[in-house]
């Protein structure tokens, strides 16, 4: 096997159809190509793209964005190892790994052991698909998609939803998601009560049929209220209405109230996508 770091074009046009398999596993892969290929999110310059190879043929691909750690696609075993040796001839070396189970943590073990570090688990998380949407009853209000007008609440929320949900992470500059969205008129969403702005959800692009929601937040004062719930059933309905073939998204393990909610939805557990983090022996 080898690996290739190769540019977005190249990379794009050789990876696409593997990512393609597995659409709903691959959807934040995917939506990563997706929006750089569009310019809406630009090119840094330090993204590398990697496929790994076997025989000429596509057997796995990562794709690093940094400040935050590599993403590995569903990849083999013998794949996973291939890309561990890859990362370890890199610099800097890496602080963490996110991909789904089995293949993170077969990277991360030899990533560890190649590089000198220890692996340690960081934050577990868990892909759901959705099944069918099951909207809550009672929750007052209504969904209303954002406009430009709404920008500056959108990023004051985006900023307090990482600094509870991922105190000490990789910084992200919120402002800049919220711009790769709001042109696009309907990814970004707000449930508003009695005209009151109450909670949102944010949706992505379709890509190879799926859509991906995330950003639910809801602040402390309107929480109890069901209006987060309401506010995710609305858009993803909106979405599947709209023309993908499914839904998607991410929870936090760690936060039994968010993985019984969309359970409750609709939502189905599909794999464990969990962080791995290198630290000093």
């Amino acid at each position: 096997m080898q690996c290739l770091t190769e540019d977005l074009a190249t990379f794009t046009a050789a990876a696409d159809a593997w990512l393609r398999r597995e659409p709903v596993l691959h959807n934040v892969l995917l939506t990563l190509v997706a929006d750089r290929l569009s310019g809406d999110v630009p090119l840094s310059g330090d993204e590398q793209f990697v496929r790994v190879v076997d025989g000429g043929a596509t057997v796995g691909v990562a794709v690093h964005t940094p400040p935050r750690g590599p993403l590995l696609g569903a990849v083999s075993v013998a794949a996973a190892r291939a890309l561990a040796d890859h990362f370890v001839r890199a610099a800097p070396p890496l602080a963490e790994v996110h991909g789904p189970v089995p293949a993170v943590g077969e990277f991360a073990e030899r990533y560890a052991e190649c590089a000198h570090l220890v692996a340690v688990p960081g934050t577990a998380q868990r892909i759901f698909e959705l099944a069918a949407v099951r909207s809550p009853v009672g929750v007052p209000g209504r969904a209303r998609p954002t406009t430009t007008a709404d920008r500056d609440l959108l990023i004051t929320w985006a900023a307090a939803f990482l600094a509870e949900t991922a105190p000490g992470g990789s910084p992200v500059d919120p402002a800049r998601q919220i711009d790769a969205r709001l042109p696009h008129g309907d990814l970004l969403w707000l449930w508003e009560q009695a005209g009151t702005p109450v909670a949102t959800a944010w949706l992505s692009r379709p890509v190879a049929g799926v859509v991906r929601v995330s950003g639910v937040y809801t602040p402390p004062k309107w929480r109890g209220h069901g209006f987060a719930s309401a506010c995710v059933a609305h858009v993803s309905r909106y979405a599947l209405n709209t023309g993908a073939a499914a839904c998607t998204l991410y929870t936090d393990l760690a936060n039994p109230t968010s993985n019984r909610i969309y359970q409750v939805l609709g939502y189905r557990p599909k794999v464990d996508v969990p962080q791995w983090r290198f630290v000093a022996r």
